[in-house]
């Protein structure tokens, strides 16, 4: 490859690499989401998300937004029936997760495309915090939820985004007496925090009560949550903030006369430290009890050697404890809780699908309980049958028959609640197989088709609609739709495909029944523009080269001529220049539908900067080498000062800025207008080039006379 066509594909490359830099995001759109996957505790890396340069997608603004200016969207399958989300960017005061200042979110359900969808959650931040959470419960395992996220008063800038998907415990409660009973060891997270209950000061006398906090007391923005050891075991747990920067404190204590009965509980563990100290020094954002640790309490502040964890605790099997969990800072975000291995006494759910194997949408069949409970009373069943299920939910034992309206993988989320008031969900997996026997035939139908308008882009476009076979339902809009891909794998609700670069496609549709069919089709692309720029071309400085450029395929082109981004010519296909200074010489091609092409020569420069001067004049006024003169190649362009001594030394002549037009006149042998005598004399010359440079020539030169 030569030196231009190299250069030729080192300027696209790095047009192309500077275009994605100022791209919108990917996810600008509501039907081209960031799918996030595994949402059970999932949080990004600081700053990889962004607003910048997202426009307004066509749906109007949240409830709770002021406007909808740089949206972006996210999509996640649910897993648990409760989610919380933290927006983290600036956090002013605290631990910075981007750049954007503040922000808003909204949680949707519904099929992108759609003329609306139905939102479930929304949250401003209001108080221009940087930092956002929002939570929602009620979701239907197995389905997709749309976040939706803009800067607050078009802000725009980076910032991590944290998911936490889970099955929560009973109502939190805020006093002791009435502690959230847990059934299990499951991982949980409770989203905000609002105060101390009714007792305002149950940790009294405890690390807790130190510093005051934001109410003066023990609590600023508590929880109690109390269980019954199922085994002998070493309790362990972590609790992480949501915000986190966020001083989170707790205390556990054995409750000697059951559940609920607090007036004579036992302190156990207590740790109350700051996740920062004096001196830069850090304790840690989280806190807990842990295997290593054998400090029982950490008191307030953050000291030497504290590290946020205490001692694991020796439960006992049968033996009742609590925890109280309070928010120091009082910012009013809750926390994460996760358990280490001990299990806790409660119910065990299970249940069956009759037959369990060999479904079919639209198959009858039966979903049988069989929970236990031996250390209580089960006193409520709460069903959910998952996506498309007749019936969608129930609130008995059953057993119930079930059907789905659509094929695919399906959750049935099965929740107890005993006589004490704990909560447990179980899941199971199952697939409805497709049904399409003795169904109209589903076709896909083609609108449009867009064909790539330059050679070698990515913006063909394909318009197409769904027709007979089983639409899906919206149920917000109840409109109807369809699912399509381009690999017979991902199915998507889209009505287009934009962005296709040219080619030969398949085209998938699926019903909601699992029926499919497939249509072929074409993106066609214009022959590439080649432009040949002529070879790459050696002279010496002031020569002129006529730069010529050939293009094909035959049509009607204009021709932008460059070197180092300054402009030569922008309408000629065949230009002369003189070059100044060698390197490439770059030739843009466009045609009237903008489709360009571009190549480049290499123009080398030999500097000769080349000046004669006679040795010899005669100034007798017969025209005959009367005049010091000189003479230069194409380069040279003027004198920039001449000076002639005589053989003592003394300055006999200066002349300063001589033009082209007086080379052949610079002296005329004369002092003060005086002729001088025959003999020898030294000349310097400073002569000045093309390019810029100036030379010093010196030399003798005989006057006769």
């Amino acid at each position: 490859m030569n030196m231009n066509k190299q250069n030729k594909l080192l300027l696209l490359s790095f047009f192309l690499l500077f275009g994605s830099l100022i791209a919108q995001p990917s996810n600008d759109n509501c039907t081209k989401p960031i799918r996030i996957v595994n949402i059970t505790k999932y949080c990004s890396k600081v700053g990889e998300f962004t607003n910048v340069d997202a426009t307004p997608s066509g749906y109007g603004k949240g409830s709770c937004w002021a406007a909808t200016n740089n949206d972006v969207w996210f999509v996640f399958r649910a897993l648990a029936s409760d989610v919380s989300i933290t927006i983290i960017g600036i956090n002013s005061g605290g631990t910075a997760g981007g750049t954007l200042k503040s922000m808003t979110a909204a949680l949707y359900t519904g099929v992108c495309g759609a003329p609306s969808l139905n939102e479930l959650a929304c949250s401003s931040d209001n108080g221009t915090r940087g930092i956002l959470s929002i939570a929602k419960g009620g979701l239907i395992v197995g389905q997709d939820y749309l976040l939706r996220i803009d800067g607050r008063n078009a802000l725009i800038g980076t910032f991590q985004l944290c998911i936490n998907n889970f099955f929560p415990p009973a109502v939190a409660e805020q006093d002791c007496r009435v502690g959230t009973v847990l059934c299990n060891n499951n991982p949980f997270v409770n989203a905000k925090l609002s105060g101390p209950g009714i007792d305002l000061d149950e940790a009294r006398a405890t690390c807790l009560g130190e510093g005051g906090g934001a109410t003066g007391g023990s609590e600023n923005q508590s929880t109690w949550y109390t269980w019954i050891a199922k085994s002998d075991c070493k309790l362990t747990f972590t609790i992480t903030p949501l915000n986190p920067s966020d001083d989170i404190d707790f205390a556990v204590y054995e409750l000697p006369s059951g559940i609920h009965n607090c007036n004579d509980k036992k302190l156990l563990r207590c740790n109350a430290t700051h996740p920062t100290g004096p001196n830069g020094l850090f304790c840690g954002t989280l806190t807990g009890l842990n295997l290593s640790s054998t400090d029982t309490t950490e008191n307030f502040n953050c000291d030497a050697g504290e590290d946020g964890f205490c001692k694991y605790i020796d439960m006992k099997a049968g033996k009742v404890y609590t925890i109280i969990i309070n928010n120091f800072t009082g910012t009013g975000i809750g926390f994460s809780m996760e358990w280490g291995n001990c299990e806790f006494l409660g119910p065990e759910p299970e249940f069956k699908v009759v037959p369990d194997s060999g479904l079919r949408c639209e198959t009858l069949f039966d979903v049988q309980d069989f929970s236990t409970f031996v250390a209580g009373n089960i006193v409520s069943y709460d069903w959910n049958f998952g996506v498309n299920a007749i019936p969608a939910s129930a609130k008995t034992k059953g057993p119930h028959g079930v059907t789905y309206q659509s094929f695919g993988e399906k959750f049935i989320t099965l929740t107890l609640t005993t006589d004490l008031g704990c909560k447990i969900s179980k899941v199971k997996r199952i697939v409805a197989e497709p049904c399409c026997e003795d169904l109209p035939d589903l076709e896909i139908l083609i609108d449009s088709i867009f064909d790539v308008k330059c050679f070698g882009e990515k913006n063909g476009r394909i318009v197409f609609h769904g027709n007979l076979g089983n639409p899906y339902t919206d149920q917000m809009s109840q409109s109807q739709y369809y699912t399509f891909s381009l690999d017979g794998i991902d199915f998507s609700p889209l009505t287009n495909l934009d962005n296709l670069p040219a080619g030969k496609y398949t085209l998938y549709i699926q019903d909601r029944k699992g029926c499919t069919n497939s249509i072929q089709f074409e993106i066609k692309e214009p022959a590439q523009i080649v432009v040949d720029a002529g070879p790459d071309v050696e002279i010496v400085l002031g020569e002129s080269v006529i730069l010529t450029a050939t293009t094909q395929p035959s049509d009607f082109y204009t021709y932008d001529w460059s070197n180092s981004g300054i402009q030569l010519c922008t309408v000629c296909q065949s230009t002369t220049i003189v070059p100044l200074k060698e390197g490439f010489y770059k030739v843009l091609v466009t045609n009237d539908k903008g489709c360009t092409g571009v190549d480049s020569l290499f123009i080398r420069i030999r500097k000769e900067y080349k000046i004669f001067f006679p040795n010899v004049i005669s100034p007798n006024d017969d025209n005959v080498n009367d005049f010091f003169s000189t003479k230069g190649n194409n380069a040279l362009e003027s004198i920039k000062k001449i000076e002639i001594y005589d053989r003592w030394g003394g300055r006999c002549y200066n002349r300063e800025n001589v033009s082209l037009n007086d080379f052949d006149k610079l002296w005329d042998g004369k002092i003060n207008g005086e002729k001088v005598n025959p003999g020898v004399f030294t000349y310097i010359v400073a002569a000045n080039f093309i390019d810029g440079t100036t030379q010093v020539f010196s030399g003798d030169i005989t006057v006769l006379r």
